[in-house]
């Protein structure tokens, strides 16, 4: 790490607490003292009224870590989203230097996932209804055991680019908060060949490669055994909840470029997501009401 770097995280620990609840929940990599600092925070904050109808998917996520949601989008809508995003640029995260580009015909050599910006993702139609859908919110809450955060909404493309997998490409766990759960919408249809998400059921569960790194297939096979690892295909507008402190990786596309959406439901706020809110508050999309708390985040 560079001294240019190395201030820029110092300033960005002191004065953002965001990036020291980061930094400081990373630290701690045992399940039950994980937990513990979760149920610390949630006495904090609000409760949530959680609807019946969403027990059997608040059990799936408690027992195999993800809960698939059939029902959760139209093709109508994504269709809408689809167009929406071609129209949008977008950029590399891990080279911000190149600037913003067409995607996905126009992504630049080497580039493994194409993003868009906060503003883009927040404007994007029917985005917000899906992300607030009641079932969703309501199983979520139950995992977190408080009103969720939407701290993140996410789109990007993953491409084909005939190279070795890297970063989330690989095995590993998310760290985003003590306590989380991820929604995730494939956009384009999704099979062995464009990229399907893998999941290694159960592990969100299991005290076991805990450590902050990226592991092999050989190990989590070993580990957690090949009946576990699971990949999830699809048509688009295929759509499950996730823990993703489970094991899991996003499996690099062979022929075809991969269009998701993703949210990212915590207790606190997120350094992923926006500093300070980029859209106007509106009580409700599509026909579903929106939480201020819930949406704050992103909308002012």
């Amino acid at each position: 790490m560079g001294i240019k770097s190395a201030i820029s995280n110092r300033a960005k620990f002191l004065y953002d607490p965001r990036y020291r609840h980061m930094y400081l929940q990373r630290r701690v990599v045992g399940l039950k003292e994980r937990n513990a600092a979760a149920d610390r925070i949630v006495a904090q904050l609000p409760s949530y009224v959680n609807l019946p109808q969403a027990s059997d998917t608040f059990e799936r996520l408690s027992v195999d870590g993800y809960a698939m949601l059939p029902d959760l989008i139209s093709p109508q809508q994504v269709s809408d989203i689809r167009q929406y995003f071609q129209a949008c640029l977008a950029f590399d995260p891990y080279r911000p230097d190149l600037g913003k580009f067409n995607a996905p015909d126009g992504v630049p050599k080497g580039t493994h996932v194409a993003h868009f910006d906060h503003l883009d993702v927040v404007s994007c139609p029917h985005v917000l209804a899906v992300a607030n859908n009641p079932i969703v919110l309501s199983a979520v809450a139950d995992v977190l055991g408080a009103k969720p955060t939407i701290s993140l909404m996410a789109a990007w493309w993953s491409v084909t680019h005939g190279e070795r997998a890297q970063e989330a490409e690989l095995y590993h766990r998310d760290v985003d908060d003590y306590r989380f759960v991820k929604l995730f919408v494939y956009l384009t249809d999704v099979d062995d060949e464009s990229g399907p998400h893998a999941f290694v059921r159960g592990t969100h569960n299991i005290d076991k490669l805990t450590n902050i790194r990226r592991l092999s297939e050989e190990e989590v096979a070993l580990e957690f055994g090949r009946e576990n690892m699971l990949s999830f295909s699809g048509p688009a507008g295929t759509a499950f909840l996730e823990n993703t402190y489970g094991i899991h990786r996003g499996v690099p596309p062979k022929t075809r470029t991969r269009l998701l959406f993703q949210v990212l439901y915590s207790l606190v706020e997120y350094v992923g997501g926006p500093k300070r809110p980029v859209a106007k508050f509106t009580p409700a999309q599509n026909g579903v009401a929106l939480d201020r708390y819930v949406n704050r985040v992103y909308l002012r």
